[in-house]
């Protein structure tokens, strides 16, 4: 081959082999739109957070949390809690009346509901103890439940449950389903 041919003959191959490139590196605008929607990212997020919500500049609890995510898309808005939490929250008077504990929790910001999960632990002031594995507190009711197995420690007193409960938020007035295992006391008014 003489040199202008050798030329001729790569300039061919580099041409044909950028056509394979362009026609090979084809994207599906609708395949990568799926795949970017799927992730969703968070709006903040923050490491060792300590947050207070307040209404009528009433402290009305603060939480403690590792790890935090604020997340905000079309459909809805949360606050994500992946390594837990832990919220005290007070009365009108700034006493703490409870706490909870779970290793993972959710923010409904619109609804006012938290999911709490996870080795969930609420006490009370009165020395109250509610174990489970999935608590809803509806922070605007204030009233917590669950549907699953749910134990309560009252002093020496233990109640379980199975299928749930609900309860205010105080645990004054817990209504159990179900109840598996337990020891309940009534007390009686004798003065009449």
């Amino acid at each position: 081959m003489s040199v202008i041919t050798r030329k001729s003959f790569y300039k061919s191959i580099i041409v044909l082999w950028g056509a394979i490139m362009l026609f090979a590196c084809k994207n599906d605008i609708r395949k990568v739109s799926r795949i970017t929607d799927q992730e969703v990212l968070p709006e903040m997020s923050g490491e060792n957070l300590i947050m207070t919500y307040s209404d009528s500049a009433r402290v009305k609890y603060r939480m403690y949390t590792p790890l935090y995510y604020k997340i905000h898309t079309e459909e809805e808005e949360y606050d994500e809690f992946p390594k837990g939490i832990h919220v005290i929250y007070y009365d009108k008077t700034g006493n703490v009346i409870g706490e909870i504990h779970s290793k993972y929790a959710k923010n409904f910001v619109k609804d006012g509901l938290w999911e709490a999960r996870n080795q969930v632990v609420v006490k009370n002031s009165e020395g109250k103890k509610l174990e489970t594995e999935l608590l809803y507190w509806d922070t605007k009711k204030e009233w917590i439940y669950s549907d699953r197995y749910t134990r309560l420690t009252d002093g020496n007193n233990i109640l379980e449950s199975s299928d749930g409960f609900e309860s205010d938020q105080n645990l004054e007035h817990p209504v159990f389903k179900n109840i598996t295992d337990g020891e309940v006391q009534f007390e009686m008014d004798t003065s009449n």
